[in-house]
């Protein structure tokens, strides 16, 4: 692969959420607790993923506290406490959550791991379960098909100051297997889609199904394509401190079945009653006019290039009851 076609996925992969430390892959499942209220801080949790989260624990009637700066959508909940505070000032910035408790903390997405350092030593004795939504990112080798919560995932460089998103994300969720041994949730998000999202990957083809412009499809058709729902990000997120899931588990869909290009695009044509021409153009014609996966054709990973980043396993996650918004409701 070029390295122009690598900054391009590492550039996509930062852009998710805008998205031997490792457990196996059998869930580690209780459903002991599944109806109790939970009392649940989110950090953050008015952007975007934050906001399906919150949504999820109040309809699953918990106790949401909210902890940030008071400044992203600060009227998005305005029944919920607000403890402010700015994880950019350290370990202090948590000086007022030190006489609470909660069941869990909801961690949801830091950049560097310098804030998920700082939370979870101040947080430690101040929680039951710490849960943190990470990145697919976190892989080494997207050239293996069907990734798993066991494959490798990037090395540490020395230089710390010098690490990369997906270097930033492994840190992060070494510490808090460290710090949370037997209580911690891990959630590697693939592209996170729906309500809020700040990214325009999905609507670049959406908007124009919705005009009825044609449009110039990647490939054969037989690509595969994976994204997630918020809602489903959100519910399953959760879902793991109501049923006690711990370890670590991919986040990504948008079905249990693979989804390819062909059907993605007549399906949302369909739905969308859209007139648009399909116009299907091989790999090769694209390189040669030099038409770019993810940045002019947004959210399509040909299988020349990284064959497994659109094919990562969800058997795991599956096996612990994750649930899909169906992809109808995506599209709207």
């Amino acid at each position: 692969m070029t390295t122009k076609m690598n900054e391009n996925r590492r550039d996509f992969l930062k852009k998710l959420g805008i998205s031997g430390l490792l457990l196996g892959m059998s869930p580690s499942i209780n459903f002991s607790n599944t109806k109790k209220r939970l009392n649940i801080l989110v950090l953050g949790g008015t952007n975007f993923v934050g906001p399906a989260i919150v949504n999820a624990g109040i309809k699953n009637g918990h106790k949401i506290t909210l902890f940030n700066r008071g400044i992203t959508n600060p009227g998005l909940f305005p029944d919920l406490r607000l403890i402010k505070g700015d994880r950019e000032h350290g370990e202090k910035a948590y000086e007022p959550l030190q006489n609470h408790k909660w069941d869990a903390v909801i961690d949801v997405w830091a950049q560097k791991s310098q804030l998920v350092d700082d939370a979870t030593k101040a947080l430690q004795q101040h929680t039951k379960h710490y849960s943190f939504i990470s990145s697919i990112a976190v892989y080494q080798n997207f050239q293996e098909v069907g990734l798993n919560e066991s494959s490798d995932v990037v090395k540490l460089g020395s230089d710390k100051t010098k690490w990369n998103y997906p270097e930033e994300k492994v840190a992060s969720e070494k510490l808090i297997s460290e710090r949370f041994p037997k209580a911690h949730s891990i959630l590697r998000a693939g592209p996170i889609k729906g309500w809020r999202d700040p990214a325009l990957d999905l609507l670049y083809w959406l908007v124009r199904l919705k005009k009825n412009q044609d449009i110039l499809a990647p490939g054969s058709g037989k690509d595969p394509l994976q994204f997630i729902n918020v809602k489903d990000v959100g519910r399953f997120a959760v879902k793991t401190i109501e049923n006690k899931i711990t370890g670590v588990y991919n986040s990504t869909g948008p079905r249990k079945e693979t989804l390819r290009w062909d059907e993605f695009l007549k399906l949302s044509k369909k739905h969308l009653r859209s007139k648009s021409k399909l116009h299907w153009a091989s790999e090769e014609f694209l390189r040669k006019n030099k038409v770019r996966s993810f940045d002019d054709l947004p959210l399509w990973a040909p299988l020349s290039e990284d064959k497994g980043f659109m094919q990562i396993s969800m058997e795991k996650a599956n096996a612990a009851g994750y649930e899909y918004t169906p992809l109808e409701e995506t599209i709207k």
